[in-house]
């Protein structure tokens, strides 16, 4: 069965082999049974591993976090409609609400706690520009919740690569994700 998964994986004929695999931003446990043997053998023989983006770097979260904060002085309550903006603040109110019960046992006993949860996914949300507001409330569900503590894929690899002493990389920087994303207009977000 392993052999009729599509493994996402290319291999760039050269001595020594390079690979390009495609990875999404979901929580490893959700997908790592169903990457094929091919893609994790040739993770566990790279030297070297390069990312869309390095996770494990703080200046890349810091940035990550930067550039998502509408200009100084601006709230989102400034750019956003009234009756849309007053939706999403119920909607919030919901979440936040909702999200004890959203939690699991496991994420209980590891100390997290459903405030502390929410302020890390919709803290600031106010200072944040449309998109970002938009990508957050997509990723407050009670799905999400339930595999928040779990790393993405990506986050996952790169954790494993500095764990196996592999020389890694990026080969984006924050900016060249963000600047497109801040670029869209109000009709496009």
């Amino acid at each position: 069965q392993q052999s009729k998964l599509n493994s996402f994986l290319w291999t760039i004929k050269r001595d020594p082999p390079s690979y390009f695999f495609g990875t999404i931003h979901v929580p490893y446990t959700r997908v790592w049974d169903f990457i094929p043997e091919n893609s994790k053998k040739a993770f566990q023989q790279s030297h070297i591993v390069y990312f869309e983006l390095d996770l494990t770097d703080p200046y890349t979260i810091s940035a990550l976090t930067s550039c998502q904060l509408l200009p100084q002085g601006e709230n989102l309550q400034d750019v956003l409609p009234r009756d849309i903006y007053c939706r999403l603040k119920q909607h919030l109110e919901y979440v936040k609400l909702m999200m004890p019960s959203w939690m699991t046992p496991d994420q209980r006993g590891k100390g997290l706690y459903a405030d502390y949860l929410f302020n890390a996914i919709a803290g600031n949300w106010e200072r944040k520009r449309p998109v970002w507001v938009m990508l957050m409330v997509n990723s407050l569900t009670e799905v999400d919740i339930k595999s928040r503590g779990v790393p993405v894929l990506d986050l996952y690899l790169a954790q494993e690569a500095e764990r196996l002493r592999k020389q890694t990389g990026a080969v984006e920087r924050v900016e060249e994700q963000c600047h497109p994303l801040n670029g869209l207009n109000f009709s496009q977000v």
